[in-house]
């Protein structure tokens, strides 16, 4: 008899001790409250923050941050204020490990708000969002370390997505569907799932729900990125170039394709300028085409869509990319000071 009540005093004192290492509990509504709202800020932000209103690049990082700021800073006070109350209704404190992971979660998302700000002048904005997963991953797995619940199986699955997304160089209309649909329906469903029993004990319904979660991310992803390249397809014909030219501008046409044909030269021209230039430094620079190139002109203007020798049709504000940047110094007696600057153009994603 005494036996069985020292066996039973012991599993209870192993049992408060898992409790106290693990005391890490995500509330509902945090999953919910935070995943929506990144998921408005990148819907919004992009449609507020455009170069035709903000064409100064530093006031529009600067606008684009403290909105983000701001609206990250009332979300982290409303959560906080959620938790306390939720905990003071079923009489439950918040332990010192939770509040610790808590600094963590922000310190991360602070982290983000400031590598975006440094994207904004130092380029990089391709790897943003995938870096978003990526880091807010990392938050769940931190609090998974300390929680009984599915929270660090789904760091583990935001890690390989923006880890993916990198690695096979997704085209950023895809990265960044991708990051809404992860943050707007993924984390809300984990939200409301966090609790069930079966999921937080069994190794085989984990699995399937992080089959499921994925399904549920990444096919609506492909849906509309794959209706968005239905849109780009103009419905015109391509015409030749000399065509073109010849018509004049007599001929008003809304939408027109035309087709550059490989073995044309396109200048170039190059503007440059700095703390070092003084005056207008402009040159052009001949451009030989290696492939027949169709792009699109909406009321006279490329509007951006092209294709390359009857590709898939590409937006250049998504598909033309700077790759092998360098540039040398060269002070030769002969010939003076000189600057090298090569660079590969690429349309590929």
């Amino acid at each position: 008899m005494l036996a069985n009540q020292a066996s039973d005093q012991i599993e209870a004192i192993h049992t408060m001790m898992a409790s106290g290492h693990r005391s890490v509990h995500m509330e509902r509504h945090t999953l919910i409250l935070w995943g929506l709202t990144t998921a408005f800020l990148i819907l919004v932000g992009g449609a507020i923050f455009t170069h035709e209103r903000f064409p100064v690049s530093w006031i529009r990082a600067l606008s684009v941050t403290t909105f983000i700021t701001i609206v990250l800073t009332a979300v982290a006070y409303f959560d906080f204020y959620l938790i306390r109350r939720s905990r003071d209704e079923r009489e439950e404190s918040i332990s010192f490990v939770q509040l610790q992971v808590t600094k963590v979660w922000w310190l991360l998302v602070g982290l983000i708000v400031m590598i975006n700000l440094g994207m904004h002048f130092y380029g990089g904005g391709y790897m943003f969002y995938s870096l978003v997963l990526i880091i807010m991953g990392l938050a769940l797995y931190i609090h998974g370390l300390f929680s009984r619940q599915m929270l660090a199986l789904a760091g583990v699955m935001m890690i390989l997505l923006g880890l993916a997304s990198i690695t096979l160089r997704l085209p950023f209309p895809v990265i960044e569907w991708l990051t809404i649909f992860c943050f707007g329906l993924g984390w809300p469903l984990l939200g409301f799932t966090l609790n069930h029993p079966r999921l937080n004990k069994s190794l085989k319904y984990r699995l399937s729900f992080s089959l499921l979660w994925l399904a549920i991310v990444t096919i609506p992803t492909v849906a509309i990125y794959q209706s968005g390249r239905l849109e780009d397809v103009p419905e015109t014909t391509p015409i030749p170039l000399t065509q073109y030219l010849q018509q004049g501008e007599t001929v008003a046409v809304t939408e027109e394709v035309v087709t550059i044909p490989a073995g044309t030269i396109v200048p170039l021209k190059v503007e440059l300028s700095g703390d070092v230039l003084e005056g207008l430094n402009v040159t052009t620079l001949p451009m030989l085409l290696s492939h027949p190139i169709d792009i699109v002109l909406s009321d006279g203007k490329p509007d951006g869509r092209f294709r390359v020798a009857q590709g898939p049709w590409k937006k250049h504000v998504y598909n033309y990319r700077i790759r092998d940047f360098s540039m040398t110094s060269i002070l030769d007696r002969d010939t003076g000071p000189q600057v090298q600057l090569k660079l590969r153009l690429s349309t590929n994603n």
